[in-house]
């Protein structure tokens, strides 16, 4: 795929606002095409396309470039490009593209040497959309910073307060968490909060 295919590719995927169900919405379908993509080639012309594109008013691009690269590395190991879109978290301001971005980290598996710490500054977000996705986010990074930034969540006693921040630690604690965190899990065993 071009340069050019791949920009217009996800111009198609930002929604349209005259359609009323994804049966006939262009931006339903670029979406499903961009999920099916591969080629590792890929991930450096994104770069570009992220890098040329950082006016407030290109963030739908970005968002997009995001969703892409999301999925392409959730099919391979590139702890470059990882690192790469992990750092462009502290670029945006944007809780829905913050959202979106932390949602597809979510689905990648990152290495032991991507630094994490920008997903852990989004854990501590003001905005509860941002902060959900960044906690859920980290169960992909199986490390003891991760683990430590999920187990701050659990600790918290006001489980109304913290429902969902507890919720979405449990989440990932049961993922990447290590026996020693299981009596941390059962301290919310009789909770009357589902999940």
């Amino acid at each position: 795929m071009t340069k050019d295919a791949l920009y217009s590719l996800l111009e198609e995927m930002t929604p349209g606002t005259s359609f009323t169900d994804s049966s006939n919405d262009p931006a339903w379908f670029a979406h499903r095409r961009a999920e099916q993509l591969e080629d590792k080639r890929l991930l450096t012309l994104l770069c570009e396309i992220i890098e040329g594109h950082s006016k407030k008013a290109e963030k739908e691009i970005r968002r997009n470039a995001y969703f892409v690269m999301g999925r392409i590395l959730s099919k391979t190991e590139e702890p470059v490009y990882c690192q790469f879109l992990v750092d462009c978290l502290r670029r945006e301001t944007d809780r829905y593209v913050l959202a979106a971005m932390l949602d597809g980290i979510g689905r990648i598996r990152l290495s032991p040497e991507v630094n994490v710490e920008a997903i852990i500054e989004c854990s501590q977000n003001p905005k509860w959309l941002v902060r959900h996705s960044a906690i859920h986010a980290l169960r992909s990074s199986d490390t003891e910073v991760s683990r430590e930034a999920v187990r701050y969540w659990v600790r918290q006693e006001d489980e109304k307060k913290y429902k969902y921040e507890l919720i979405y630690a449990h989440a990932a604690l049961g993922e990447i968490g290590t026996e020693a965190d299981i009596s941390l899990l059962e301290r919310h065993i009789h909770s009357r909060i589902r999940d």
